[in-house]
């Protein structure tokens, strides 16, 4: 073995038993007590006591290096982005292809690869995102299922940048994806509703950016994922509805799947931990994002979602801005640069909010982060598990750490944190990639970039 982390404590279903684990050429080969004799002989050993020794966190949702318009492109790249994520013990993430124009699935997939090849420093894979759909691109969505990456990403918002998948669109691309294995993630609010909405708050004398809040109300969402799922369930294609923010959406996804569909979905932890208020005053626009934050009514509905087993994963929609970039908005509500940055803050705001506070299990927030991502996108058992054979990509939690999140002190590039000065509980002690330690007590320390493309594997049903 080359590396042993031994005297931590492996989360299981109904109990939290010692477990060391052996390491040997970047893979798990026990998982288990560990001789002291064993140890000498290891090139290397982590002393893991008073920690909780997890599987390296799967996000499934992440935005880095992406171009929202002229001169706006998001705080964090590849390379700032992969190692925030490191820090904050997440060790895979699938962002998306960035479709031009006159580009086609495959091709869009090549350039995003290429990117993300040069700086990643974590694994990844990418979501393939579609603002249009000929027939002819089915072609393209077999091949890529052959380079694993077997997700397709579509928005049911968005006609006035002409990125929006009509009912008619939406209906076609399912059941070509039911054909070929594809799982069709979605975007769900309703367009239509939103442009309405938009019309009156945008006249209401001194609109600010508290106005967010009036032109996306809950029903824009869960009108619309009920719309989704009847329409996967028409064409038989699996279904996963992104970056939930209301509890009527995630209690549509419960029922789905009470009823045999294959429909998952997933929320992230501004929607847990934030409420609509934070987008008053005069800082409100730093948290525009896409969904809008809810009222706290719907924050305890999505943790009790969670717990129920009707979402699946914790993703982060990692989408950041600088304030400069914030501050374009120009006191114009649809013009702020939605996003918020969260993958390096994930597992200490959740853990905050559901272990720690009794509202989840110690096996249920793991699940959210690492094996429920990893199964749901083809990833499972080689990430997001600590079986022998699986990847060593590690983390040594510490869950009686305590600290305020400070934007100085995070690895992201953006000057700024929605969660500034809030206690949380929680840290990544070591992260380790592939058996490599890559980031320690919070801060990456991997040095030059070494992350993967990870093939995924086709939908099952």
């Amino acid at each position: 073995m080359d590396l042993v982390i031994a005297g931590g404590k492996r989360i299981a279903a109904r109990a939290t038993p010692r477990a060391d684990l052996g390491i040997r050429r970047g893979r798990i080969v026990t998982v288990g007590r560990i001789s002291r004799a064993e140890r000498r002989r290891a090139g290397r050993t982590i002393d893991a006591r008073g920690c909780l020794v997890l599987p390296g966190g799967v996000d499934p949702h992440v935005h880095f290096d992406l171009t929202i318009g002229p001169g706006m492109t998001t705080a964090d790249d590849f390379g700032s982005g992969s190692r925030a994520a490191l820090a904050g013990g997440v060790t895979t993430f699938i962002d998306y292809t960035t479709p031009e124009p006159d580009q086609t699935p495959l091709q869009a997939f090549g350039a995003r690869r290429a990117l993300a090849d040069r700086a990643s420093a974590a694994d990844y894979n990418l979501h393939n995102v579609l603002v249009a759909w000929r027939p002819a691109w089915r072609a393209d969505l077999a091949a890529l299922v052959r380079r694993g990456a077997p997700s397709v990403k579509l928005f049911m918002i968005y006609r006035d940048r002409g990125w929006q998948a009509d009912d008619g669109m939406l209906f076609e691309v399912m059941e070509h994806c039911r054909a070929l294995g594809v799982t069709v993630c979605l975007h769900a609010e309703n367009d239509a509703l939103i442009e309405t909405l938009t019309r009156r708050a945008r006249a209401r004398p001194g609109a600010s950016a508290a106005e967010l809040a009036m032109a996306r109300p809950p029903l824009v969402e869960e009108e619309a994922a009920v719309r989704a799922i009847t329409l996967a369930e028409a064409t038989g294609a699996r279904l996963h509805l992104v970056h939930l923010s209301t509890a009527g959406a995630a209690r549509a996804v419960g029922l789905a799947r009470s009823l045999g569909l294959p429909v998952s979905g997933e929320t992230c932890p501004q929607y847990l931990a934030l409420t609509r208020r934070k987008l008053s005053g005069r800082s409100g626009h730093l948290f525009g994002c896409c969904p809008v934050l809810r009222d706290a009514c719907h924050c305890e509905g999505l943790l009790e979602a969670l717990g129920a087993g009707w979402l699946d994963a914790v993703s982060t929609d990692h989408c950041c801005f600088t304030r400069a970039q914030k501050d374009t908005w120009d006191g114009d509500f649809t013009r702020i640069p939605y996003g918020l940055p969260g993958v390096e803050t994930s597992l200490c705001l959740t853990w905050t909010l559901g272990p720690a506070a009794g509202k989840l299990s110690l096996a249920r927030w793991q699940y959210l982060h690492t094996e429920g991502p990893s199964r749901l996108f083809g990833l499972h058992p080689r990430k997001g598990s600590l079986t022998p054979g699986a990847e060593a990509d590690v983390v040594v939690w510490d869950p009686e750490a305590r600290r305020r999140i400070r934007a100085r002190d995070l690895q992201t590039d953006t000057d700024w944190s929605p969660y500034e000065g809030r206690w949380v509980s929680g840290l990544a002690r070591h992260v380790l990639l592939r058996g490599r330690e890559v980031a320690r007590e919070g801060r990456y320390t991997g040095g030059e970039a070494r992350g993967r493309y990870v093939p995924r594997k086709r939908a099952r049903r």
